[in-house]
């Protein structure tokens, strides 16, 4: 029995005479990050950019993340064009009557966009003819098959994703509230604000520490912002109403009798499943609950707290024991 050993082998083309590589250069797409409001430079790389007769590529991004400025034929390829009239792409085409080299990572051309806010994609774009390279001589199309390992696509971003959080988002007015920054990026100044002002920053930290402590010195609703800094970069995240503080489960009666308005309690937040709830005597409106009430289950525990205390249930009122 005879066996046959199949081996790999390049596949050439041969036109008037020349033979020439079959695969297209690699074509790499950068991946940068930008501060919203400036522009921000793309260069474009080749490798294995050998005999090229033409190019013709179709580059596509997020036109509400950027927007074209310009662009520059940074590797001197003869004719090569930019067109732009397009939002969110840009076609790039080229033809030389000669074969072009240019060494392996070199920048065929360098595109300006000016950068918004968010994220988005730069991403190659193949349909027909959009993304292809000729050989010279012959200008026949080279191979850039399996398409993703000719042409990779890249991204611009924020040069800082801020983020942080509270160790405690229902803190009793006076108790401590640590807040941790979770920004990526490496920033190196942050600038913290709380809204309502009253509040302070305890255990030595200020509003330009990393990671500060504070304690609310009065219930309600609390807005907390961090603007954190990276080379003159400087970037807001807001979380709005973010704090609420107060006793949870105690009625103030504040705006309303409405059992489900926010605003008659004492944290701002309606009690819901194991909250103790405790109905003073002095409010300037009692509780009206709509419906049926299971204290043991909707709520932990209903207290009506000295004389003059009242509560309305307009359907059933259960309680129910402890297990």
């Amino acid at each position: 029995m005879h066996r046959f050993k199949f081996l790999p082998v390049l596949i050439v083309l041969l036109l008037n005479g020349h033979v020439f590589a079959q695969n297209a250069p690699v074509t790499v797409a950068p991946v940068r990050t930008a501060c919203p409001g400036s522009n921000v430079t793309l260069p474009v790389t080749v490798t294995g950019f050998n005999s090229i007769g033409s190019v013709s590529l179709t580059l596509k991004y997020n036109p509400a993340v950027l927007t074209y400025v310009s662009a520059s034929n940074t590797s001197g390829f003869p004719g090569l064009t930019f067109g732009h009239g397009i939002p969110g792409k840009v076609v790039i085409s080229g033809f030389a009557s000669s074969g072009i080299s240019l060494p392996d990572n070199a920048i065929l051309f360098t595109l300006t966009l000016h950068y918004i806010n968010g994220s988005s994609a730069l991403t190659w774009y193949d349909v027909g003819s959009t993304c292809e390279y000729t050989g010279y001589p012959g200008f026949a199309t080279l191979n850039d098959l399996p398409f993703e390992n000719y042409y990779t696509n890249g991204q611009v971003g924020p040069e800082l994703d801020v983020s942080f959080q509270a160790d405690i988002t229902y803190p009793e007015t006076g108790q401590t509230v640590a807040f941790t920054d979770l920004t990526t990026g490496s920033p190196t100044s942050w600038n913290w604000s709380v809204t309502p002002s009253s509040i302070q920053f305890v255990n030595g930290t200020t509003p330009t520490v990393q990671n500060p402590q504070v304690q609310c010195l009065s219930n309600g609703l609390y807005t907390v912002s961090l603007t954190a800094g990276k080379n003159g970069c400087y970037i807001t995240r807001t979380l709005n109403d973010y704090l609420h503080a107060g006793t949870q489960g105690l009625w103030t009666g504040l705006v309303s009798t409405d059992w489900t308005n926010p605003a008659n309690w004492h944290n701002y937040t309606v009690p819901g499943a194991g909250i103790n709830v405790v109905v003073p005597s002095q409010v300037n409106n009692s509780p009206v609950f709509d419906g049926d009430l299971i204290i043991g289950g909707q709520i932990g525990s209903l207290t009506l707290q000295g004389p003059g205390s009242t509560m309305t249930v307009t359907g059933d009122l259960t309680i129910q024991s402890e297990k």
